[in-house]
């Protein structure tokens, strides 16, 4: 708001402008104050860059006449008005009672580098819950604690205990709950001409503030045009989903480094941050679903990102089709391979054919296309063909673009392509054959993002293929999966799995699959004293009913005709007379099939139930291939689980045969999902194998509910992205 003072000029209400949130504060500071820094500790020298921000920096320290060259106060109490961040730089237990000062005051919230938190066990949990309760009576953001706080590029705001690593200012944020990794992803970006950082925020243990909180944040700042994330854990699900939604409806897209993925690093994790951990597939399927694209190291994290951090957005496309203009034919013969490994599709471009056999003699492949000793003298006609080509939606131009190769002709072959790029408005990246494109390529080519600069062949690859994926998803999001009410357990005792453990009884369990539209083998159950009367013809399957591991005990006969029933009965109960376990016994008709299927719900996931899909029976084993979308389900999620295995030829068909009821396939898919979101509060795992792929569609013959510890009372499904519940 504008307010006109008496003598007739304007002034900007303030408190109109400042942040209003409490994180918004902390990252978006006016005024800082830093307490217990002194000019001797290590870490002066990487906050000192946030005297040159705009905001008004206050020191506090007990005793030290100066700090960084300003005279301190020496209680935070003494400084004058509101103070939007707090950096501390002392001790866990100082900076606890510097928490509950701030509380009293007008504080935005603290940046916390100290350890000594939750991550130590019970020894620390005392200080993070003195520490949560201070924030929360003073409504307060804590960034940490145990975290190396937050670099804002373009303010110069470096509340970190991370190296001033200078890197240059740009549209890509971080947020990490490795503290380190902001300082390996600082060098990476340093180390790549062109790709620039906006904020780097260390999580730490998220004592009040965590990853969601951090995403939500970014979606609206117009300082970050992409996001890049390193998790180890995510605490809030549903929170953390709906903000990284946000961020793509902003046109931001999102890429994501999980840590911690097996056992050990997982251990690793818990002890560094505090943070959960949970498998790393369940956060692949999750975040693949919610439109988040993976990174599997922090330089594949950066070159994700560096395009999208580069090139206008309304520029962007899917990338359907891409075109390589190489300077060698090393560089085009790698180009086409690197592109097929990264997913990515050179068409043949035919109409340029006749083209390029004219111009360029020897050469007879268009794309990618090698100009080994001609270039130069067709670069001009090239670039014209290849940007302005309607069969290509983005072209790379690839050769030894380094730091060494400033030159007048390169300099010439550059700005060639800058100038086809804003004609045609087509996106264009120059990329190194190795290592990144001379620094000397930002001054031709400018920045009004027209042309992006690549990190050798593959890092330029992945950045177009995050940019084509982020635009396709864009264009056609998923449908929303209706919300399923929660079911509560069925009533009556539990069988032992002989574990620990505890599992359905098959009756319930099978019921279970029928209420929600699974297909189901016919069946009958014998109990103690009864004999089998089953009401529909043999040869029958024979097994008891409620034992988790059938084959081990051997307690299944196969192909029983109706006159050995009884006697088949028999042998089952002196079977688990033998073993100790229940005694009923069920019977199923043989049912004759062509393939198995495995289909089940993993509910033990930190990110909520998932469905998993695979090949039945042994193969399940040697494949080790399994897929999975987190529940409930929409038909295009349960489409498109089913496509992963296209390239097995099983489902599909091959060599003339019939596929496997796909249909019918993706239905029970759906009703899998809904089983998963209802019953989420209870179940560990549901696990069908095999589900029979039968002439006459799918049926499961048999079924393992393992129940949650505690899960007697149903929990209620979440929503998650675009609808799911995780």
């Amino acid at each position: 708001m504008t307010l006109i003072s008496d003598d007739g000029s304007s002034r900007t209400d303030e408190s109109d402008v400042r942040p209003t949130s409490p994180l918004e504060r902390v990252l978006n500071p006016s005024t800082i104050a830093i307490v217990g820094l002194s000019d001797k500790s290590a870490v002066a020298p990487f906050i000192r860059p946030t005297l040159d921000s705009d905001a008004k920096v206050f020191f506090v320290h007990p005793t030290a006449p100066t700090v960084l060259g300003m005279q301190p106060y020496r209680s935070i109490t003494e400084i004058p008005g509101p103070i939007d961040s707090v950096l501390s730089v002392m001790s866990a237990e100082r900076t606890v009672t510097l928490a509950e000062e701030c509380a009293e005051l007008d504080c935005g919230g603290l940046v916390v580098y100290a350890a000594g938190f939750a991550e130590l066990g019970a020894d620390g949990d005392a200080l993070q819950l003195r520490l949560v309760t201070a924030a929360e009576r003073g409504g307060m953001a804590v960034v940490g604690p145990n975290s190396l706080g937050y670099i804002s590029v373009p303010r110069s705001l470096n509340l970190t205990a991370s190296a001033d690593y200078r890197p240059p200012a740009g549209g890509v944020s971080i947020v990490s709950h490795s503290g380190a990794m902001i300082g390996g992803v600082a060098v990476t970006a340093g180390l790549r001409t062109g790709v620039g950082i906006s904020r780097l925020i260390s999580a730490g243990n998220e004592a009040t503030t965590d990853i969601a909180d951090y995403v939500e944040f970014l979606a609206t700042d117009p300082d970050t045009a992409a996001v890049g994330l390193i998790v180890e854990g995510i605490r809030r699900p549903e929170e953390f989903f709906r903000a990284a939604r946000r961020c793509i409806e902003a046109g931001k897209p999102v890429v994501a480094l999980k840590l911690a993925r097996n056992s050990r690093t997982q251990q690793m994790a818990a002890s560094h941050t505090g943070a959960l951990a949970g498998n790393a597939w369940a956060y692949d399927v999750a975040f693949r679903q919610a439109g988040i694209q993976l990174a599997h190291d922090i330089e594949e994290l950066v070159d994700r990102l560096s395009i999208v951090g580069q090139l206008d957005p309304a520029k962007w496309n899917p990338v359907e089709n891409i075109g390589v203009v190489a300077g060698t034919g090393g560089f085009a013969s790698l180009a086409y391979d690197l592109a097929e490994a990264e997913g990515l599709t050179l068409p043949p471009l035919d109409d340029l054919a006749d083209w390029v056999r004219a111009t360029i003699p020897g050469i007879t492949v268009p794309n990618p296309l090698d100009t080994t000793g001609f270039g130069a003298t067709f670069w001009t006609d090239i670039v014209d063909r290849y940007v302005g080509s309607p069969e290509l939606d983005a072209v790379v131009f690839v050769n030894m673009w380094g730091e060494r190769d400033d030159s007048p002709i390169y300099r010439r072959l550059i700005d060639d392509v800058a100038q086809a790029a804003r004609r045609y408005g087509k996106p264009v990246a120059i990329a190194a054959g190795a290592g990144p494109v001379g620094s000397y390529a930002k001054d031709v080519i400018g920045a009004d993002g027209s042309v992006a600069l690549g990190y050798g062949l593959r890092g330029t690859l992945r950045g177009l293929h995050t940019m084509g994926t982020f635009v396709r998803g864009r264009r056609n999001p998923r449908p929303e999966a209706v919300p399923v009410a929660p079911l509560p357990r069925p009533a009556g005792p539990l069988r032992d799995t002989g574990d620990g453990r505890r599992f359905l009884p098959f009756v319930q369990a099978v019921e279970l699959l029928d209420r929600f539209g699974i297909p189901t083998a016919p069946h009958c159950t014998v109990g103690a004293g009864e004999e089998a009367e089953p009401d529909f013809a043999g040869p029958y399957a024979v097994k008891l009913a409620d034992v988790p591991h059938r084959t081990e005990l051997g307690a299944v006969v196969l192909n029983v005709e109706r006159e050995d029933l009884d006697d088949a009965v028999a042998r089952m109960r002196a079977i688990a007379q033998r073993h100790g376990v229940p005694d009923v016994v069920a019977v199923q008709p043989m049912t004759a099939a062509r393939g198995e299927l495995l289909v089940g719900i993993e509910g033990r996931s930190e990110l909520g139930p998932m469905v998993v899909l695979g090949i039945g029976g042994i193969l399940v084993e040697v494949l080790g291939r399994v897929g999975g979308r987190p529940a409930p389900l929409t038909r295009t999620d349960a489409e498109t689980l089913i496509d992963e295995f296209r390239d097995l030829r099983l489902m599909h068909g091959y060599r003339g045969s019939a596929p496997w009821n796909l249909d019918q396939l993706t239905d029970l898919l759906v009703g899998f999902g809904n089983l998963a979101a209802a019953c989420h509060g209870w179940i560990e795992s549901f696990d069908v194998n095999p589900l029979l792929v039968t002439d006459d569609g799918l049926v499961a013959v048999d079924a393992l509910c393992i129940v949650r510890d505690g899960g007697d009372t149903p929990q209620p499904p979440t929503l998650s992205l675009e609808g799911s519940h995780l």
